[in-house]
């Protein structure tokens, strides 16, 4: 196959949620270390000037709680490349009913929530994993992002017990994966904020919660970027564990 002659020696990246916040930042990292990177979301795409011009960047619009479309991507990846070499599993955000507790949280956006929070990074394990056992080489792995809200008392009933229900997946996983030399990780962001909003002075850069935060400031999503990197390229003998990353946030 053409395309894994001519990229044999190039990590690929699979990252969902590729197009929020936290993951343009994933993927900017992750282009600038030379590596292919597919990013998938239920969205259309809007980094069309930042990242399609880069031959090493792929965009799929799919619903990461769809396993059909999750399947007919592993096709596609399956026949371009043949493998891939970490997969991010980025998505999540609550529903709209959860902000205001469990008394407005509807039946049905609680479904929604889990299945998007915990369901999806499960289905893209199970769905993905044959693209890693394809990976010849040792450094491959999995990241899942989950939240602050997973261990702290941040209010989003539904979204906290999803993101909560990450741990326990990685831990069921992690001694049959290593069988398999795949690495599995949780990076755990806290209230995260993007450069710009930072350079702009935005009013979300000085929310009330930055005072409580013993750094005094919001964790940037480079920082979790850079945790996502450690995790896959640099910490190379570390599986299992979650790797808060919060400005000190949930102490």
């Amino acid at each position: 196959m053409k395309g894994m002659k001519t990229n044999m020696n190039k990590e690929i990246i699979l990252i969902t949620g590729g197009d929020g916040k936290i993951a343009k930042a994933i993927v900017t990292k992750y282009l600038e270390n030379g590596c292919i990177v597919i990013a998938i979301d239920r969205k259309e795409n809007t980094d069309k000037k930042e990242f399609l011009d880069n031959n090493n960047y792929e965009y799929y619009q799919a619903d990461i709680t769809n396993t059909k479309q999750l399947m007919e991507i592993k096709e596609k990846i399956q026949n371009k490349y043949g493998r891939i070499t970490h997969l991010i599993s980025a998505a999540g955000c609550p529903m709209q009913t959860e902000l205001g507790g469990i008394e407005t949280a509807t039946i049905e956006d609680i479904d929604q929530s889990i299945k998007l929070n915990l369901n999806a990074h499960i289905y893209c394990t199970k769905i993905f994993l044959p693209l890693l056992n394809e990976e010849t080489n040792k450094n491959k792995s999995i990241v899942m992002v989950s939240s602050v809200n997973a261990i702290k008392a941040f209010d989003l009933p539904a979204y906290s017990a999803g993101k909560a229900g990450i741990f326990g997946f990685m831990n069921a996983v992690t001694k049959d994966l290593a069988k398999k030399k795949i690495r599995i990780n949780v990076v755990t962001p806290g209230t995260t904020v993007t450069k710009e909003e930072i350079e702009m002075g935005s009013k979300f850069v000085n929310y009330k919660y930055k005072s409580m935060i013993p750094l005094g400031e919001f964790t940037s999503t480079t920082d979790i970027a850079d945790a996502i990197f450690s995790f896959t390229n640099i910490t190379k003998a570390v599986t299992g564990q979650n790797l808060v990353v919060d400005s000190g946030q949930t102490v």
